[in-house]
């Protein structure tokens, strides 16, 4: 499961913790930081938004070097 986190402190290749639509809790891998959160890439192969307040649980850091997205934060700041 995940580690209470920060949102603030998720990097690419992190493992976050989401509630879907139904209730369910599921997990996904950071890929980008977009305008309204962090896109994971879930494991059925499709894309979710994350975000702060509405359906993040939470998220394990990545296995490695955890980088940053400097490039999504600085076009969506």
């Amino acid at each position: 499961m995940w580690e209470d986190e920060l949102f603030d402190e998720i990097r690419k290749g992190d493992t976050v913790w989401y509630k879907d639509s139904s209730g369910s809790n599921l997990k996904g891998k950071a890929i980008l930081f977009g305008p309204m959160g962090w896109v994971l890439k879930t494991e059925f192969g499709t894309s979710q938004v994350v975000m702060e307040g509405d359906n993040y649980l939470g998220h394990t850091p990545g296995k490695g070097e955890r980088v940053d997205d400097h490039l999504g934060k600085f076009l969506n700041a």
